[in-house]
């Protein structure tokens, strides 16, 4: 059987627990995958995809995380801790990277450093520190209230 990381729940075992014993049909159908994918997983000759452990545990009600750990592609110690996620540089709309390029220049004026052009423009797929955009739910929600 293909078992978890932690030697706990294999991922069949998994399967029949969130899904109250559904169907290799149905399982199949959730996954996107044919039967016989199913199969292989039940007899623990493989385990999904990511993508398709995710469809599974959305199309049954569960974390995808969850299910991630359980399939092996996390370990649970990856998850204690709580993600936040930051749009990058590209996904900014022009006012709010002229913003954050502002804010750049500003704190190097302060503090007696000639800010360039290009020091400004630097890394502008990683923008650093509080240069780094709010979260993309605060932009969701700024552009949603601006709308």
């Amino acid at each position: 059987m293909v078992e978890t990381s932690g030697g706990g729940e294999t991922w069949w075992e998994y399967l029949n627990r969130v899904t109250d014993k559904a169907s290799q049909v149905e399982i199949a159908r959730a996954a996107g995958v044919d039967p016989a994918s199913v199969s292989r997983w039940k007899l623990g000759k493989n385990t999904p995809s990511a993508d398709r452990v995710i469809a599974v545990a959305r199309h049954f009600g569960r974390n995808p995380v969850e299910a991630l750990v359980v399939a092996g592609y996390l370990e649970a110690g990856e998850v204690d801790a709580t993600v936040e996620l930051a749009a990058s540089a590209s996904a900014l709309s022009d006012d709010e990277l002229l913003t954050a390029i502002g804010r750049r220049l500003a704190r190097a004026a302060a503090s007696g450093h000639e800010a360039s052009r290009d020091d400004a423009l630097r890394d502008d797929d990683a923008l650093r520190d509080d240069d780094a955009p709010p979260p993309v739910s605060e932009l969701h929600a700024a552009r949603r209230a601006g709308s």
